[in-house]
């Protein structure tokens, strides 16, 4: 049998018995490391925290709120992992998971499927086809060496894209969320996360992120100057830079330097910030509030940021994770997730921004429930800041009509 030693896998599984079941026939099988996640949703939110992706997936096709086929799509389109065994109690669903891939040019691989309980000697025969070096190997590939982020700063390769956010009740263009893109000279744009995951604890992502703010905020200047007054920016700030009184007061005096009012610009953090951030940490974002700067904390999913968390800093938004807000109207286990995500930012006086809004009846959903701002395919892809000025011009009575219908 292959050598999966230096592999991660995960097992995607509601039922804690057959999850532990799995996992302990991956470990047997040699893997290194093996995840656990009770459902896709969960599935997809650890991969994406952990921004590497895994060598295996082990998923069960039948799960409350996200199904195997949905949680294949997603895999497949951010590429959260190189390979795949499908496992269900029916054969039919299993011919669906052979047919949906199929259907899919991408980088995952579906290994091979097997009824349930899965055996070792089925696992075997599946793990057996696989190249375990290959696939270390394809878990590496697009991740950036340090010296290409550093030349790429000095080449000026790093630029805002900018995702619009429109009020729900009335389809009005209220924000935009700035995202780092990566011009690339051989493999032209590259997302955020694609390289971003490569960064953290680097000494490359403090000055990419102070790079891509004052670029954005500038804009921002710009676009006020033409009339866009009600124009505001929402920028990602990573802990590095969080931690970092110095770097903090930097992009502050810039905002002052530009004469931008501070209640355009809101800085994003991500739930492990606040879950367990370090003092000093959370003493840097309570002073951008009391200066007037906008608070939102990112990829809120209620249940995993208890309000005790939510109250160490004056938060102005919540951001809730795409993962429960596509096609919630669709799945009630998601529904209910959204409600109590919704109910939490309301409850702290916060407003709640939903993100990855692809469905008509999603956002029927989120008016319903009180959400105040969407984003998302619906709306508009991330694009340059020269396409704004075109997008809004060509798009306003599309979103009051949007708003209206929702």
């Amino acid at each position: 049998m292959a050598d999966w030693s230096g592999c991660t896998a995960m097992v995607v599984e509601d039922s804690p018995v057959q999850r532990d079941h799995m996992a302990g026939l991956l470990r047997q099988a040699g893997f290194g490391d093996v995840l656990l996640a009770c459902d896709g949703i969960d599935a997809l939110r650890k991969l994406n925290a952990r921004g590497v992706p895994v060598e295996l997936v082990l998923t069960d096709m039948d799960m409350p709120g996200m199904d195997g086929i949905e949680l294949m799509r997603h895999l497949c389109e951010l590429e959260l992992a190189a390979s795949l065994v499908v496992a269900s109690a029916r054969e039919e669903r299993l011919q669906e998971a052979q047919a949906s891939m199929a259907q899919r040019a991408a980088r995952l691989v579906l290994l091979g499927t097997a009824l349930k309980p899965l055996h070792f000697d089925r696992l075997g025969e599946i793990l057996a086809r696989a190249d375990a070096g290959g696939l270390r190997q394809a878990t590496a590939t697009g991740l950036p060496a340090p010296a290409e982020v550093e030349a790429a700063l000095a080449d000026g390769r790093f630029l805002p894209y900018y995702e619009p956010r429109i009020e729900i009740a009335s389809g009005m263009l209220r924000s935009l969320d700035v995202q780092p893109c990566w011009m690339h000279p051989e493999r032209g744009l590259i997302r955020a996360e694609r390289f971003l995951p490569a960064l953290p604890g680097t000494d490359w992502i403090a000055p990419l992120t102070a790079d891509i703010a004052a670029q954005a905020l500038r804009q921002l200047r710009a676009w006020h100057d033409i009339g866009l007054i009600s124009l505001g920016l929402s920028i990602k700030l990573p802990v590095e830079t969080l931690a970092d009184r110095s770097q903090i007061d930097r992009l502050s005096a810039l905002v002052r330097e530009l004469g931008l009012e501070p209640r355009t610009v809101t800085w994003e953090c991500q739930e492990p910030v606040l879950a367990g951030g370090a003092p000093l940490t959370i003493a840097n974002l309570a002073h951008l509030g009391v200066r007037g700067f906008g608070l939102a904390l990112g990829g809120y999913r209620a249940g995993h940021t208890t309000q005790q968390h939510l109250a160490r800093c004056p938060l102005t938004e919540l951001r809730i994770d795409p993962v429960i807000v596509h096609e919630a109207s669709q799945h009630p286990p998601r529904q209910a997730l959204l409600q109590q995500s919704l109910a939490a930012a309301h409850q702290m006086g916060m407003a709640a921004v939903a993100e990855g809004v692809e469905l008509v009846e999603d956002l029927a959903l989120l008016r319903s429930l009180g959400c105040e701002l969407a984003q998302g395919a619906l709306v508009a892809a991330p694009m340059p800041g020269s396409a704004l000025a075109g997008w809004i011009k060509n798009n306003r009575r599309r979103l009051k009509e949007l708003a209206q219908t929702a």
